[in-house]
């Protein structure tokens, strides 16, 4: 079973001891291989990726994209369409907030042993 986070932001990451941990799953869903498209538009402006506008349906490069750009503000203070991370997290930032969502990381997993 896959679950997709769908609104992961600042707002819904805290710190408990030396543990980030992610809340508020009113938008997260089951990943239904079946399905073209989601049933509803969620998520919030700016850490949304581009599929959960109704372009196909999200999965979980849609968390990965968000991710992306939570990564970007811890690091810059800025969302990576205004000022992008320099070096390797840049090129890492880059890839977790590419349009297609073909061209991001596959999984978490993924993202997790490049980082």
């Amino acid at each position: 079973m896959s679950i997709v986070h769908r609104d992961v932001k600042p707002d819904n990451v805290i710190i408990r001891g030396t543990e980030a941990v992610l809340i508020d799953f009113d938008a997260s869903r089951i990943y239904k291989n079946e399905n073209r498209e989601d049933t509803q538009i969620l998520g919030t402006t700016g850490f949304a990726a581009p599929e959960q506008y109704g372009l196909s349906q999200s999965d979980g490069r849609a968390d990965i994209y968000a991710l992306g750009v939570l990564l970007n503000i811890m690091l810059t203070g800025e969302h990576p369409s205004r000022k992008l991370a320099s070096g390797r997290m840049g090129r890492i930032v880059q890839r977790c907030t590419m349009v297609n969502p073909e061209k991001r990381y596959k999984n978490i997993l993924h993202l997790m042993e490049v980082l």
